[in-house]
């Protein structure tokens, strides 16, 4: 369960970060749609054993939409040989086959995503420094969180708790997606480096999210910086609106805390 638990979490990945590679389209919106169904299997095969968020470190680089497919079709493959038996297994399956006959009927499109062109509307030199660097940090501190979110919800029986983690991770979701379209307009799109062990797994949960929320406001003061240097409006009030979302972050942190 755990290799099937490791090879799912690296299936998911590169499935939500070849949606984002994607020109927006009906087939973007699909394979997220699919991703998001890999993150529930995720849910569901954690509830069945012990897991660990080990994987491989990811490299994505494609041109065409075509040459992605057809890596995904091969891990969709190559999980089903690992599959057991009962009836969460059979609608893996079934899902799976059903992406696998879409995947084969997608159109294909070219892809700039990781063609490393750094260009972006009208921007300065300095201002797109600092967006790189914002956006790699960025996307790995969000992936982060979503790993720890749900490790931890995992391990609590409190249900306002775990609703708070839900909306967590729905949020840092949604945080990851935006950052990381960021990065495939630029042509640096990548998939953030594993996550160890000693950052998720830990024993004192109110620690934790008083250490989260010192993390919060830390972004946000970043994220804030940045809207003020970078001389693009649209940017800017796009900025604005993560840093006032993590203040809500912030307040749901501080309920758990309540909660424990």
């Amino acid at each position: 369960m755990r290799e099937i638990f490791r090879k799912k979490h690296e299936l998911w990945l590169k499935m939500l970060f070849v949606s984002f590679a994607l020109p927006r389209s009906k087939e973007a919106d699909m394979l997220e749609d699919f991703a998001a169904m890999e993150f529930r299997h995720l849910k569901w095969l954690a509830k069945e054993g012990d897991f660990d968020w080990n994987r491989d470190n990811l490299q994505l680089k494609f041109s065409t939409a075509k040459e992605a497919y057809e890596m995904l079709e091969d891990l969709i493959v190559s999980m089903e040989l690992l599959y057991k038996e009962g009836p969460l297994f059979f609608r893996i399956k079934s899902d799976e086959r059903y992406m696998l006959f879409c995947l084969k009927n997608f159109k294909d499109y070219k892809i700039t995503a990781f063609d490393r062109h750094l260009r972006y509307k009208e921007l300065d030199k300095e201002s797109l420094k600092s967006l790189v660097e914002f956006l790699f940090e960025e996307t790995y501190k969000e992936y982060e969180l979503i790993i720890t979110y749900f490790y931890s919800k995992m391990r609590v029986d409190n249900p306002k708790v775990i609703s708070v983690f839900d909306d967590l991770i729905e949020e840092s979701i949604y945080h990851l997606k935006s950052f990381a379209l960021l990065e495939a307009e630029l042509g640096i799109l990548q998939i953030p480096r594993p996550v160890m062990k000693e950052v998720y797994q830990f024993d004192d949960l109110k620690k934790f999210l008083e250490d989260g929320i010192e993390e919060e406001m830390a972004a946000k003061e970043q994220c804030r910086a940045l809207s003020q240097s970078i001389k693009d409006e649209s940017l800017s009030l796009f900025f604005d609106f993560i840093n006032n979302q993590e203040d809500f972050h912030i307040e749901l942190m501080q309920e758990v805390l309540k909660e424990l």
